[in-house]
């Protein structure tokens, strides 16, 4: 069973309960950030990821399709609304095979950085499923915590 989430768009950076930005200064060039980011093998160093798999085909434009497997037990879908290429994405949660959220967005900026590199901010925007306030407040910590040492993962494939 899946369960489909209501559309969002940029609005939701402003509106959602959570939103974690987290900056990382790469030495490479925005190109080839930006290959990683669309690559199979992005998010391959992050344990609670065990299953990347785009569904729609290459070259990835607005309107791509990937689906990742969480915790071993966790399917969601993510659709891209932007794919402005060597610049920025920002996708949407569309279904999950569980109800863990009411909505999530994800954003990937990359600006020109130190020395000819890239500075890449990835910012998630979650409307998780959680009863009552102080849940919230004791999640957005742990992960600004874990999204902050996650996006530094990609030097791993640079």
């Amino acid at each position: 069973m899946t369960y489909t989430l209501k559309p969002i768009d940029d609005a939701f950076f402003e509106t959602a309960p959570i939103v974690i930005p987290a900056t990382v200064e790469l030495a490479a060039p925005a190109e080839q950030v930006w290959e990683a980011l669309g690559s199979d093998a992005m998010w391959s160093w992050a344990p609670i990821i065990d299953q990347l798999v785009w569904t729609t085909g290459r070259p990835q434009t607005v309107g791509a399709v990937r689906r990742l497997r969480l915790f071993r037990s966790v399917t969601i879908e993510e659709e891209f609304y932007r794919w402005d290429v060597g610049r920025r994405a920002t996708f949407r949660v569309v279904e999950q095979s569980r109800r863990l959220f009411d909505g999530l967005a994800e954003d990937f900026l990359l600006e020109p950085g130190v020395g000819g590199g890239t500075r890449l901010t990835w910012t998630m925007a979650v409307a998780p499923r959680l009863p009552g306030a102080a849940a919230l407040g004791r999640l957005a910590p742990v992960l600004a915590r874990g999204n902050a040492l996650a996006i530094g993962g990609i030097k791993k494939i640079l």
